[in-house]
């Protein structure tokens, strides 16, 4: 794995340092040691052999020139040397005379005028090597003082060096071998229990928590591999506690009719249950979560409220209407959640109470313009009669029969209003259903519409299958019809045709009702159905109609588990379609 090395990686160098540095280190010490003890050795050596020159130049002080001390010293290792005060040279043993500078500052002198000897290691330009020098003062006869110096190479020493330099090379190459194997044993030992504590610590990161280390190991690493066990039993347990809270949380949701959205401060999805996504016209396989609620829910009312919520920490709600369900009527609950460090919106679906509120409203309105109509009539030529009207035998008779029209309206409206209302109570239970023909219950139908449409020139056409079966209530299903014949009826003009149509839909009976009237505007096709809902108020009133024949039409196909259609062009027709299951 690129930028990670291995055990053998880690080890290896520092191991190689430490043994290199130290057999450098004692290499070097010894060095020194030596060098000590040589130079030591030598200045000893160089010690006593002034001391036998200063003997021979007492007994002897005719050797005292460069010739004799030449000839002397020619074949030995020192170099002799005998000075002035001044710093000439009065005799050299190795180099001549005339190449020689004054001596007077060289160190080994400075130190033999001040202590009567001194010594020093240089390089001399005399010889063009390296020396270790010894000079002492010395009383020569006739009371003369001059310098003795001796001065050995050190070559010699130098040549120690280089064999003991070598040596140390080679022990170094030893060493570093030995380190290798050394590395290799260990890191061979120990790479198997580290190996399975690895792949151990990779099957908790993958997700395994029942993996094991299976190999034995030393103490050190069994107290690791002790504790990375009990830390995945622990991950383990408390997976297992998340896990269950998770699915008891989610069958909370899925099992709620409320929707339910978990928002994190950012106002990102973090969890929404599926009532929530119906509710928002969501496809249940659409990923939501991770997504911010505007993303979703395109509605800027929902995102304030989820806003204030973060803000004041207090309760809300509201009613909504989200651009994403168009009509729809959502009432939000929104409260903040601390342990999730979000906040919680509640959407109760509150559009059918809504429309059931909106239609009691205008149930309600129309009822009481309905009935207010006829009886302020009725009461207005009574008033009329009571006022004289009755003396008037032809203007009292006017006046009843007026009155009397508008009781039957009365009549017909209370009429529909008590079938609606059973229709309603009927809601729930079971109907009372038996195998009727269909073709026999529209003939019914058209007979019993037959007057009227003679009244205004109108053919009523039946066609279709005369043995179609259909398990129905015949009394409330003929009325059906009825209403939807008398429409078509009453809203076509004169010398024109309306067709029943039966014909067998898959499973479904249908009933096709077609008119040739003036047709229903495209914004009023939705309302039809409703009580006392009129498209033109004037002419259905002038019609007869109470305002209450759709809507018992669709009451009586929706407990027959059917469906009623209307396809209408103005100037064209309408044709209304129920269909029943068979």
């Amino acid at each position: 794995m690129r930028g990670h090395k291995n055990l053998f990686q880690l080890l290896f160098p520092p191991v190689l340092a430490l043994l290199v540095i130290s057999q450098i280190s004692l290499a070097l010490v010894v060095s020194w040691a030596i060098r000590v003890y040589a130079l030591k050795e030598t200045r000893l050596e160089l010690s006593e052999t002034l001391q036998v020159l200063e003997q021979l130049l007492r007994e002897q002080p005719s050797l005292m020139n460069d010739q004799t001390l030449k000839a002397l010293f020619a074949h030995q290792r020192y170099r002799i040397t005998i000075i002035y005060p001044d710093g000439r040279v009065m005799a050299e043993s190795r180099a001549p005379l005339e190449g020689l500078d004054n001596h007077y500052d060289r160190p080994e002198l400075v130190q033999a005028r001040s202590n009567g000897e001194g010594s020093s290691v240089r390089y001399s330009s005399s010889v063009n090597m390296e020396m270790v020098y010894l000079a002492r003062r010395f009383q020569a006869p006739g009371n003369t003082e001059l310098y003795l110096r001796a001065a050995m190479p050190l070559a010699l020493l130098q040549d120690f060096y280089k064999g003991f330099y070598v040596q140390l090379l080679i022990s170094i190459v030893i060493i570093c071998a030995f380190g290798l194997f050394f590395v290799l044993l260990v890191v061979n030992r120990i790479r198997e229990p580290i190996n399975s504590l690895v792949e151990t610590a990779q099957e908790y990161g993958r997700g395994n928590l029942q993996k094991k280390t299976s190999v034995t190991i030393p103490w050190e690493l069994a107290i690791l591999s002790k504790t990375l066990t009990a830390m995945a039993d622990r991950l383990q347990h408390t997976i297992d506690e998340s896990m269950g809270r998770q699915k008891e949380l989610g069958a909370i949701l899925s099992g709620m009719t409320e929707g339910v959205l978990f928002l994190n401060p950012n106002l990102v999805i973090t969890q929404i249950n599926k009532s929530a996504q119906r509710i928002f016209n969501l496809p249940q396989t659409e990923p939501c979560i991770g997504k911010s609620l505007l993303e979703i829910v395109r509605s800027t009312e929902l995102r304030d409220l989820a806003e204030r919520v973060f803000k004041t920490g207090e309760k809300e709600e509201t009613v909504i209407q989200p651009l994403t369900t168009g009509s729809q009527f959502l009432q939000v609950y929104g409260a903040l959640v601390p342990e999730q460090q979000g906040c919680i919106l509640v959407l109760h679906d509150i559009t059918r109470l809504m429309r059931l509120e909106q239609v009691r409203r205008d149930f309600v309105a129309n009822v009481s313009h309905e009935l207010k109509t006829p009886i302020t009539a009725i009461k207005g030529y009574i008033e009329a009669l009571q006022d004289g009207a009755l003396e008037e035998p032809d203007r009292a008779h006017r006046f009843l029969d007026i009155a009397a029209a508008h009781t039957n309206r009365l009549e017909l409206i209370v009429e529909d209003l008590l079938s609606l209302a059973r229709l309603e109570e009927q809601e729930g239970r079971n109907l009372e259903k038996q195998p009727a023909n269909l073709y026999t219950l529209l003939e019914n139908t058209r007979q019993a519409c037959q007057f009227l449409a003679e009244e205004k020139d109108i053919q009523v056409l039946l066609e279709g299958p005369q043995e179609l079966i259909c398990p129905v209530n015949s009394a409330i299903v003929e009325q059906a019809f009825i209403n939807l014949l008398d429409n078509a009826i009453k809203y076509s003009e004169p010398h024109t045709e309306v067709r029943l149509r039966l014909a067998q839909d898959g499973a479904m009976a249908r009933v096709d009702v077609i008119d040739q009237g003036r047709g229903i505007p495209a914004r009023d096709i939705d309302r039809i159905f409703e009580r006392f809902y009129r498209v033109d108020k004037g002419r259905s009133r002038a019609a007869g109609g109470t305002g209450l024949g759709l809507s018992i039409v669709k009451h009586v196909v929706a407990l027959h588990n059917g469906e009623v259609r209307v396809e209408s062009r103005e100037g064209v027709g309408s044709t209304f379609t129920v269909l029943l299951p068979l």
